[in-house]
């Protein structure tokens, strides 16, 4: 008798197991087929690198004058945009490593951020009509960027970028979709019918007004409500610019000292290069009355430190997103485009230069795309937020270059030297608690972060388990390497985190 009831114990148990089982196996197949559903198996590796990528660098590489050089780096983005692009154009699918947001996100991104350097390209009065089609047949960019944004913004099309939720990625797409539709505002919005600017002013309204973290994302809703403002004239104009002048209010707390702000909870990092000078670029180009003092300001002392960490050896580089590595020169490209000369344009085109010939001659072109690393595609350095689009916001230096006339003096300007290639020396930013150093001899540039005590020199692989793991789960796995992005004594342009060309 007293054996009876672990007997039925056991069978409860087994049962407990069995029933266990079933219930991880049927939520593990959920969660895979929501993975599916979201495009994981549509990545595709990039094509190998061939004649277009050794056609550009030989270009690049070459002492043709300037402007040609980077006319030839143009083409050879907007053939790779024609040539991803799905039909309608809203999005573009680079081939690459994926996202966590989905394969149809990624696709977003890879249109908003390469849109606006066709859009600057036309702004600038250069030729609507690109090559870039496989039958050789010219292309109206106009037509191409109205047929995406249009197609993108109808909820009534499979094409429909999806609603924007808080804290949404298409928050930050939004805000490139606004830089689009202001460069084009004569050629687009001009010559929409109600019903287009209804719908299109409909999904760029709701990313104007939905929350964000208290981070560089509060930038994008004051650029998609001052952009919208200037597009409406008096329409709803009051509102919109109330709104920007909250969140701005709010986000100029972050700001530290040499135009640059804090990243929480990151601390100080590269999005001071290449993202948050660019937005305030937009905000004063858009509205030149709104917050302008302060924004000026900003964007020269910028421009002024920026170029202390800019070299012909690389970049001093740090924390997240290396893969935006080729627009660190924006502050620098944003001040020649003040209303003032504040800053020389032969030292902006300098630094322009010098970023793209040192990454180019490092392959860090793949497929008409950047690749999703800092040199070649290295996914131990890539976030998982960054998917096979997302690299494109590398672009935002020729974006704003692009902005200068063709044969304006911007590209005929006689090239200046980089502090480094001066001489040697040392800034210590208190308030960002760095020290920067930059040796001559060497061309080799130093930043010291006081609060860190010790050097990080490991980086963790993309091991098989992860690729195991991504392969059974439907969604990236990599390494975070945050220790190596943030918490190192020293950053160095010569051996950046540090990698190996």
């Amino acid at each position: 008798m007293p054996a009876r009831p672990r007997i039925t114990a056991s069978r409860w148990a087994r049962a407990f197991l069995t029933v266990g089982f079933f219930l991880t196996l049927s939520f593990g197949i959920i969660k895979i087929e929501n993975r599916l559903a979201r495009g994981w198996g549509q990545y595709r590796e990039p094509a190998p690198v061939g004649e277009p990528e050794m056609r550009v660098r030989q270009l690049l590489l070459s002492e043709q004058p300037v402007e040609r050089r980077f006319a030839g780096l143009f083409e050879y983005f907007a053939a790779g945009f024609i040539r991803h692009a799905v039909p309608g154009y809203s999005r573009i699918q680079y081939r690459g490593a994926g996202s966590r947001n989905s394969f149809a996100m990624d696709g977003l991104e890879g249109f908003a951020r390469t849109a606006p350097l066709l859009a600057a390209w036309v702004y600038s009065g250069r030729a609507q009509l690109i090559r870039g089609s496989s039958t050789g047949q010219p292309l109206d960019v106009i037509e191409i960027l109205r047929s995406g944004i249009l197609a993108g913004t109808n909820p009534h099309t499979r094409q429909y970028w999806g609603d924007i939720e808080p804290q949404d990625q298409r928050i930050v797409e939004a805000a490139d979709i606004a830089r689009v539709l202001w460069l084009t505002r004569n050629s687009i919005w001009a010559h929409l019918s109600d019903g287009d600017r209804e719908q299109i002013r409909t999904w760029m309204l709701t990313a104007g007004n939905t929350s964000t973290p208290h981070t560089n994302w509060m930038l994008f809703p004051v650029v998609i409500n001052l952009t919208l403002a200037s597009l409406e004239g008096e329409r709803q104009r009051p509102l919109l610019l109330e709104r920007a002048s909250s969140v701005f209010s709010q986000y100029r707390e972050l700001y530290l000292d040499h135009g640059w702000f804090n990243d929480p909870p990151h601390g100080v990092d590269f999005y001071n290069t290449w993202g948050i000078p660019y937005d305030l670029f937009w905000i004063h180009t858009v509205d030149p009355s709104f917050e302008s003092q302060f924004i000026k300001s900003a964007l020269q002392q910028s421009a002024d430190l920026t170029q202390h960490l800019i070299g012909p050896q690389g970049v001093a580089i740090m924390g997240r997103s290396v893969c935006y590595r080729t627009a660190v020169s924006v502050p620098l490209i944003a001040a020649t485009l003040l209303e003032s000369d504040s800053f020389p344009p032969g030292k902006a085109v300098r630094a322009l230069d010098t970023v793209w010939r040192y990454f180019v001659a490092n392959d860090s072109l793949r497929d008409g795309a950047l690749t999703q690393g800092y040199f070649k595609a290295d996914l131990r350095m890539l976030d998982l937020y960054s998917g096979s689009g997302s690299c494109h916001w590398g672009l935002r230096s020729l974006v704003l270059a692009f902005m200068h006339p063709a044969g304006d003096s911007f590209w005929s300007a006689p090239q200046q030297p980089l502090p480094v290639e001066v001489s040697d020396y040392r800034l210590e930013l208190t308030r960002l608690g760095w020290i920067v150093e930059g040796r001559k001899a060497t061309g080799d540039i130093t930043i010291t972060v006081l609060k860190n005590t010790r050097e990080v020199n490991e980086i963790e692989s993309h091991s098989w388990r992860m690729r195991a793991e991504e392969f059974l789960m439907r969604t990236p796995v990599r390494p975070g390497n945050y220790g190596v992005k943030y918490d190192s004594r020293h950053y160095s342009s010569t051996s950046p985190f540090p990698l190996k060309n």
